[in-house]
């Protein structure tokens, strides 16, 4: 029960950091600027979001506009102000994700241990933490390198060429995260419309993977994936909020896992 609820204090700590990290962001930045290309064929409504899922040097002009515009220059500079606050953010939310990881894996997830070791449910998850992390600290490594370029240049081209690698790590952690907590919560939780917690997270997973997969899909990532992945966080804070001050709801193990637990007791004893 301790551990449980020091883990749900993890996670309030951490998911109010990344709230906040977010606000400041937005603040300092301003509002989100749309592509200088205004409406678009891939609709897009973010810059921010497009520039990570550029495909092209053209793709980053229908973005970011002209070098030396007014418009340009004015996105480039919210861009670039918004990509230095980004560094608070991506350590905020991949330690969130890492004590949600590690609080959904001290649940009393009796139909999740028939299906994976809960030990190996926290490595793995403690991994893709860190690779969206890392990619996260690469993918705006380059949008910084594509933004103050002052001129179209040969490496541009090999400068998108690895954002779309690192943008795709960083996004594949993060929906595999985004399902594995769908599986955790759905083995915890037994009613709706608690069940909707887990949904959400498939939704978030699915639609965020299918839009990093398929060209024609990447839209997905800012109408379906990022809002489910958001709605997700907040409603996991709320929960972790509510174990912290309450404990866990929990519920008795069913008896062929006790027997289960018993005789492998026996076992390491003999």
């Amino acid at each position: 029960m301790k551990r449980r609820r020091r883990a749900a204090y993890a996670v309030v700590v951490t998911g109010l950091a990344t709230i906040l990290s977010v606000l400041v962001m937005h603040f300092v930045s301003g509002k989100a600027l749309p592509p200088h290309a205004g409406e678009n064929p891939e609709g897009f409504r973010s810059a921010m979001i497009w520039l990570e899922l550029v495909s092209s040097r053209e793709e980053v002009f229908a973005v970011l506009g002209p070098y030396g515009s007014p418009e340009g220059t004015a996105l480039r500079n919210q861009l670039d102000t918004a990509n230095f606050y980004d560094f608070a953010f991506m350590t905020c939310y991949s330690l969130y994700n890492a004590c949600l990881i590690y609080f959904v894996m001290h649940l009393q997830l009796y139909r999740l241990q028939s299906i994976l070791k809960l030990r190996t449910f926290l490595g793995l998850g403690l991994i893709l933490s860190a690779a969206m992390f890392i990619g996260d600290i690469v993918e705006t490594t380059q949008l910084l390198t594509i933004t103050k370029a002052h001129g179209p240049n040969a490496m541009l081209s090999s400068v998108v060429s690895t954002l779309q690698y690192w943008t795709r790590v960083k996004w594949a952690a993060i929906f595999i995260v985004c399902l594995m907590l769908c599986a955790g919560y759905a083995s915890y939780f037994r009613r709706i419309p608690s069940l909707l917690l887990p949904a959400i997270y498939a939704v978030a997973g699915v639609a965020g993977l299918v839009s990093i997969s398929l060209p024609n899909a990447r839209p997905l990532l800012e109408t379906i994936a990022s809002p489910a992945i958001a709605l997700g966080w907040v409603l996991s804070l709320f929960h972790a909020g509510v174990v912290a001050v309450r404990g866990p709801a929990g519920f008795a193990l069913p008896e062929h896992l006790h027997a289960r637990r018993r005789v492998a007791a026996a076992q390491q004893d003999a």
